[in-house]
């Protein structure tokens, strides 16, 4: 017998999983991690020329409010262990139609992705857009459960301005694994148009399709 899932009010599921995260530039939520627990992404900080070397994350309104910010973004990444994150995520994320994961941060294990994908399941109106540069996570995850949901669009971000991102063989052929580029002056893809936007998203949501996007380096 199929055990019966409890809904989760909103203030109680801020209470497990932080709030989400409002960004200026973004059409809709989004959930933010601290740097300093990205994997792939902090070793590439160490490396100069590379994008994570200059992360925007770390600059900015994150840096001007970051005795606010931080403490926030650890507490979100220590509820991604709580049992009951999926549960509140799904009730704070309700009927969005779109998500991002993350403006700040990025996946930490096979088993964050797959609560990701858990939510994804649980949300098939909402669209969700989750850029990575944890290729291999995503390979394990395909090894291990064959898909991702047609509705979470993951995107292999680069290492380098001006070098396209080669999707890895094993991860050819899905339809929602893309890739996202930074030029310094030539798009390698679709361009951004937030630049032209003030900045801003407004109507697009090229973010959250199969287009591979190139973002002008900033």
């Amino acid at each position: 017998m199929q055990s019966k899932v409890i809904p989760i009010r909103k203030f109680e599921a801020n209470s497990i999983c932080g709030t989400l995260t409002h960004t200026s530039k973004m059409p809709c939520a989004s959930y933010s991690l601290p740097t300093e627990a990205c994997q792939t992404g902090f070793k590439m900080a160490q490396i100069k020329g590379s994008i994570c070397s200059s992360c925007y994350a770390n600059n900015g309104f994150y840096k001007m409010y970051q005795n606010t910010i931080k403490p926030a973004q650890f507490s979100r990444l220590d509820a991604i262990n709580d049992p009951l994150w999926v549960d509140g995520m799904v009730a704070l994320i309700g009927n969005d139609s779109y998500f991002r994961w993350h403006d700040s941060g990025d996946l930490q294990g096979v088993d964050h992705l797959q609560k990701i994908a858990q939510i994804a399941d649980r949300l098939p109106k909402c669209l969700f857009w989750l850029p990575t540069r944890e290729y291999s996570m995503i390979k394990q995850y395909i090894d291990q459960f064959g898909a991702l949901p047609k509705n979470l669009i993951v995107r292999l971000s680069a290492m380098y301005p001006d070098k396209p991102v080669i999707i890895p063989k094993s991860l050819q052929g899905f339809s929602n694994i893309t890739a996202s580029n930074v030029h310094t002056s030539k798009p390698i893809g679709k361009p951004c148009v937030a630049p032209d936007q003030g900045g801003a998203c407004v109507d697009c949501r090229a973010c959250w399709s199969n287009a591979v996007i190139s973002y002008k380096l900033h």
